[in-house]
Order: structure tokens, then sequence, then C-alpha cells
């Protein structure tokens, strides 16, 4: 993915809030240096996260060797993927619907 792309997912995900940016840099051992930028409120609180995968092309970074476009020098984008999203649970209304429409207090 061409780089711009990720910074206008960023911005647009980031609108109306005044967001601190720190980034870190790390390297898989054997594999590929990356950069992992977090984007937090005021607060501490984590909301946007990105990585740079330095040298990896357009492959899928981690992915299985087997598989077509896949990079297996990681990091491993899934995995990186999935912690966050476990880290960071979306925020849904705990009054459930029932099927007349009304609302259960």
């Amino acid at each position: 993915m061409n780089p711009r792309n990720g910074e206008q997912i960023l911005a647009q995900a980031g609108t109306g809030r005044e967001l601190e940016r720190t980034s870190e840099r790390g390297q898989v051992p054997g594999g590929h240096a990356y950069t992992r930028t977090l984007y937090t409120e005021r607060n501490g609180a984590v909301i946007l996260e990105s990585w740079t995968v330095h040298g990896a092309g357009h492959a899928w970074s981690g992915g299985n060797p087997a598989g077509s476009y896949t990079d297996p020098n990681g990091p491993d984008a899934g995995r990186e993927m999935l912690r966050f999203f476990l880290e960071h649970p979306c925020e849904t209304s705990r009054t459930p619907l029932v099927s007349s429409g009304t609302r259960v207090p």
C-alpha cells in the first residue's frame, strides 16, 4: 500500500480529536525493521495505531511463506491487528433490542 493511503485513513479516523503521536522503531530478529506509531488522547488512551514495515514492499507482513504476496520476515500483521482490537474493544450499546423494536431497560 502507498504510505499516503495509510496517512489519509489515519487522518479520517482521527477527525475531530486532538491526538498526540509517538513513534518507536523496532526490528524483527532476522527480519524487517518497522516503525510503530501510536495516536493517543490527552488522557493517554490509544485511539489509533499504525505500522510501517521497512523493506516489505507490497506483501502481507508476517504471512505464511506458502501464501501468495506474503512476507514471512515479519512483523506479523495479523497478530498485531488482533492484539490491538483485543486491547481496545469497540464500545456498543448495552441495552438490547427486542423483536418489537422497543428497548429493554
